[in-house]
């Protein structure tokens, strides 16, 4: 079964005063997060009762990499950052169109110049080990991301923050060096999740102590980690209609696929479009798509021959067939992009063509440039993330005409982000979806962050990023989001082909649940139906 989310339109520059919000979304606190409703077999329960209707209360999710680390502030891969966002609360909730609303702040407001904002927090909030939440817990936490020693790499998207201080005990102060509108945005991350004063990143690994939801029970070597209920659970309108949550590990999409059909798992986060035929005529498994900001890219290394020249950089372009990628790869669905990491979800994306394939033009670049036998090399990759094995494999045929021959290397996902991702010259890599235009640009183009695989250094355009994070007025903020799109597609470090949507596979029992355009798993009002097991077989039998 297949069903489709109603999309995020994209924002007109009238839409954009709304994201801006005026006084109220963004420079303001708002009313609070939304909650999914509880299912019509519940209307009437308790959803505090911690004894209420848990039926058969278990929810099993699918991933494909067991977490490196718990650590909010170290965490990478997108799996590092499902288990930050169940663990801990953030200070902001991001709702699925990318809308800031209350959640440990229960308001917050920029001052007049902009150089200063003040975060109220909830009262009555407690951690996993009881202990009261204060401003202290939320000082800390960001000053520990600011810390060079702690070596997150959220570190540099915060570059604009000098301190955080705790005003009093439920007030927070971000006090910044250049103005940021981005900033409520930029709190809303599982990245940003508040830990707990004086806490180590040794400890929030193996005894992660966060506000959320859920609390880890049980870790089971690079298997499994199980969550439990916080019975305790400050937000009330958080509805938990389950108890337990367990994230299962997978090598890859097969096992998670084929799991899923043995009534193994319940969800599976991520799955390929190439894979939803596997589902077709299933009656027990529904999948949901969402448009979303996510891409898979090969990025080039720009500090290196021959990926320094820009006109080996274009003719690389140009050998990339974007219509095949989405016919081939995501079965028509998603957007084609222009090798900038803007896509239509964000208020700001500005609608520029994507290069065609060309691969004699590339052929003449690569003459140009002093090439006469064309090039050869390898393209790291792995099965990391869905699809980046498929589309190394599918750019190798796509570069050949254009007398590019690639070697497409798969190495093991516990050592590519370590190992290889901003260090090979050539390397595929996924980029998951931010709320914020800003962190997506710093993340991957600012000269001085650590996640900038490509190693593209260009100072006017840090320039730019630096000037439309602190430009409050809408339009002229689209306008100098317009030039710094522009400016990225014509001078290519990184080659985005498309922006893919979320595919989230649900197992029927399943219910409730809506996917993100970020990806992030979001279980308030979610319920799992107690079944049993002939009923399972005999749906399967017959499907």
């Amino acid at each position: 079964m297949y069903k489709q989310l109603s999309k995020i339109e994209h924002l007109s520059r009238r839409d954009l005063l709304k994201y801006m919000g005026g006084a109220s979304l963004l420079l303001a606190g708002g009313c609070g997060r939304s909650n999914n409703s509880a299912p019509a077999d519940l209307a009437g329960s308790d959803p505090t009762d911690p004894d209420a209707a848990l039926g058969a209360s278990v929810v099993r999710v699918a991933f494909l990499n067991y977490p490196r680390t718990l650590d909010p502030a170290r965490a990478q891969s997108m799996e590092e950052m499902q288990c930050a966002y169940t663990l801990y609360d953030a200070l902001i909730y991001v709702t699925p169109d990318l809308t800031p609303q209350p959640l440990l702040a229960a308001s917050w407001q920029a001052a007049a110049d902009r150089l200063s904002w003040t975060f109220e927090l909830q009262r009555n909030v407690r951690f996993h080990n009881n202990a009261v939440l204060t401003a202290a817990d939320v000082a800390y936490t960001f000053n520990r991301i600011l810390d060079p020693a702690l070596g997150s790499s959220t570190r540099l998207i915060f570059d604009f923050v000098e301190r955080v201080e705790a005003v009093d005990e439920y007030t927070v102060r971000f006090v910044l060096s250049s103005p940021n509108v981005d900033l409520p945005l930029l709190v809303g991350t599982p990245l940003t999740g508040i830990v707990p004063n004086g806490t180590s990143s040794a400890t929030l690994s193996a005894q992660p102590t966060g506000t959320a939801g859920w609390r880890v029970a049980e870790m089971i070597g690079s298997e499994s980690i199980r969550f439990v209920r916080n019975l305790d659970y400050w937000d009330t309108k958080y509805v938990m209609q389950f108890e337990t949550l367990e994230y299962r590990y997978f090598p890859s999409i097969v096992a998670q696929v084929e799991a899923m059909l043995a009534n193994e798992i319940d969800l599976i986060p991520d799955v390929p479009a190439t894979s939803l035929e596997t589902f077709d005529n299933n009656r027990d498994i529904t999948v949901q798509e969402v448009p979303s900001g996510r891409y898979l890219a090969i990025a080039m290394r720009t500090d290196l021959p021959p990926f320094d020249d820009p006109r080996v950089r274009e003719a690389m372009r140009l050998c990339m067939d974007r219509a095949a990628i989405q016919r081939q790869m995501l079965a028509g669905r998603g957007v084609l992009a222009s090798d900038q990491p803007i896509s239509p979800v964000h208020p700001f994306q500005a609608e520029l063509p994507p290069r065609p394939y060309d691969p004699e033009q590339a052929r003449q670049l690569l003459l140009q440039a002093g090439y006469n036998n064309g090039l050869q090399f390898s393209l790291i990759t792995s099965p990391t993330a869905p699809g980046m094995v498929e589309m190394a494999q599918m750019f190798q045929t796509m570069a050949l005409p254009a007398g590019i021959k690639l070697d497409p290397i798969s190495v093991p996902p516990d050592v590519y982000l370590t190992d290889y991702a901003g260090r090979a010259p050539l390397h595929t890599i996924e980029w998951g979806m931010r709320p914020s235009v800003d962190e997506t640009l710093v993340n991957s183009y600012y000269s001085q962050a650590p996640t900038n695989y490509s190693h593209y250094v260009n100072p006017d355009l840090d320039r730019m990023i630096e000037a439309a994070r602190s430009e409050s007025d809408p339009t002229s903020r689209a306008e100098l989001y317009r030039a710094i799109q522009e400016l990225i597609m014509q001078d290519v470090a990184m080659i985005i082909p498309c922006f893919m949507p979320v595919l989230t596979a649900i197992h029927s029992t399943v219910t409730g649940f809506s996917s993100h355009p970020t990806g992030w798993l979001d279980y308030s009002g979610v319920h799992r139906i107690a079944t049993n097991e002939s009923a399972d077989s005999s749906r399967q039998a017959g499907s």
